[in-house]
């Protein structure tokens, strides 16, 4: 990514240039301005020969027109306009004219005659007319904002694009030399002396993030050298300082870099880690549990304080599958206080077919919690228990809607002719939704529950017919 490029001092310009064409929008003294330029800038001498033609010319005028009446001075300040309106709020009217006159007189110090007269005329027109002023002012705190998100925008990218150089180049170096070892083609003393800047804190980042990579993509001999080069450079170490940071982000990238390359010591931080406050972190601790224990998976559930996830259940029965680790019996975690493992544990006890936990499954039909319920009656139907039957029809009234439609989904695989009754029942007096998944149930569950059907069609009332007719139409 390039960096932006801009030039301040257009902008600047073309800001100045704006303003001073505000300025001059505004009716302007620049026949005063000038004199008072001129008249500042000339000498004593000077100054008295224009005092006393101007009081020549005054005389003249007044002796060729009426004699007027003075006016007084309330009626000079009520007659001219209260053009200092807006500095008056924040200056006193002497501290306003000070600040005019130092202005002035700077301008007189330091500028030339050809510039001079054009900066007076505008610190006349910002002060008799002080929005402007005020314009000007907020026009350059905007242009000074600018400029810095300028600036700060530019180092920031610069500062991106040397990182991602840094990056890729010791990457790829790193890679070859690592390469070249893991394939025998030089001796760990030459990698070692070839893996330049491996004591810096960036670049053992960077050695870290290699060794992961292989560890992801390379299988066989290799998944015993990569965690030997991993501790040989002493980059455990870093792992656990990230593993015990008050970082979150950090605490997980420590924990991963601990489960694939330095399980050793990864048990001893994990324990410590599956309640932590954070989800991410909890997680991440739990699930790599799972890994580090492959002969006890699942202890954990007895320490934990915190509820244990349904993010973590998929990742955790993922890694069960793709690592083939021992099943344990789950029917032991049914007692457990927390309801979401007891709930992954109905679920994981159904998916393997424990049909030895039996006992301890038809006891969670007591359970005070809806889904705990629900998931046993999914249990009792996917591992087929034929004995349930009376069980789960005694429950039926009770139950709410989900769960009395898993009952009568049960009764289709495990229903024999006795249950015809029970979902005639419901046919006659549930819901839409019950009287449907009865007649589907009632449909399916055998050829003589079909022939009952079809004879209840032949003596039903018109809305059970079409029900009738929908469950049988070979679309549906």
């Amino acid at each position: 990514m390039g960096c932006i490029k801009f030039t301040p001092v257009k902008l600047i310009t073309s800001c100045y240039v704006l303003l001073c064409f505000l300025c001059f929008l505004l009716p302007t003294q620049n026949g005063q301005a000038a004199a008072l330029c001129t008249a500042t800038s000339n000498s004593p001498q000077e100054i008295s020969t224009f005092a006393s033609d101007s009081i020549a010319l005054n005389q003249s005028s007044d002796s060729n027109t009426e004699t007027e009446i003075p006016a007084t001075d309330a009626e000079v300040n009520r007659s001219k306009p209260q053009r200092n309106s807006v500095l008056g709020v924040f200056f006193s009217t002497d501290k306003i004219s000070r600040i005019k006159k130092n202005l002035i007189s700077y301008g007189n110090d330091h500028f030339p005659r050809g510039v001079r007269s054009f900066y007076i005329s505008v610190v006349e027109n910002a002060f008799q007319f002080s929005i402007i002023f005020l314009l000007v002012t907020l026009s350059l705190f905007f242009i000074i904002n600018i400029l810095l998100v300028f600036i700060i925008l530019n180092y920031t990218i610069r500062k991106k694009s040397y990182k991602e150089k840094f990056e890729k180049v010791y990457s790829k170096m790193y890679e070859e030399v690592l390469l070249s070892y893991l394939f025998g083609s030089i001796d760990w003393e030459t990698a070692f002396l070839k893996l330049r800047g491996r004591n810096k804190p960036k670049n053992r980042r960077i050695l870290t993030s290699v060794l992961m990579n292989f560890n992801t993509n390379f299988k066989g001999e290799f998944e015993s050298l990569i965690p030997e080069i991993y501790t040989r450079l002493g980059l455990q170490h870093d792992s656990m300082r990230l593993a015990r940071s008050g970082y979150n982000h950090k605490k997980v990238a420590g924990i991963i870099e601990l489960t694939h390359l330095y399980p050793e010591g990864a048990k001893g931080i994990i324990d410590k880690l599956i309640n932590d406050p954070s989800d991410y972190v909890r997680a991440e601790a739990q699930t790599a549990y799972v890994k580090l224990n492959p002969e006890t998976p699942f202890n954990f559930f007895y320490q934990l304080e915190q509820p244990f996830a349904m993010w973590t259940q998929l990742s955790v029965f993922n890694l069960i599958r793709v690592h083939q680790l021992p099943v344990p019996s789950f029917a032991q975690f049914l007692t457990i206080r927390h309801p979401n493992i007891r709930n992954f544990s109905l679920r994981m006890i159904t998916f393997f077919q424990q049909l030895e936990n039996v006992p301890d499954i038809l006891k969670m039909v007591d359970s005070k919690l809806d889904k705990t319920r629900f998931l046993t009656y999914k249990a009792i139907n996917n591992l087929r228990l034929y004995d349930s039957r009376d069980l789960i029809k005694n429950r039926f009234e009770n139950e709410t809607e989900k769960n009395k439609l898993e009952i009568i989904r049960a009764l289709r695989n495990i229903g024999t002719e006795d249950d015809f009754g029970f979902l005639e029942i419901i046919m006659t007096n549930g819901t839409m939704s019950l009287k449907t998944e009865a007649c589907r149930s009632m449909y399916f569950m055998s050829p003589k529950s079909r022939e009952r059907l079809l004879e209840i069609n032949n003596q039903s009332n018109d809305e059970l017919k079409l029900l009738i007719a929908h469950v049988t139409d070979p679309r549906n």
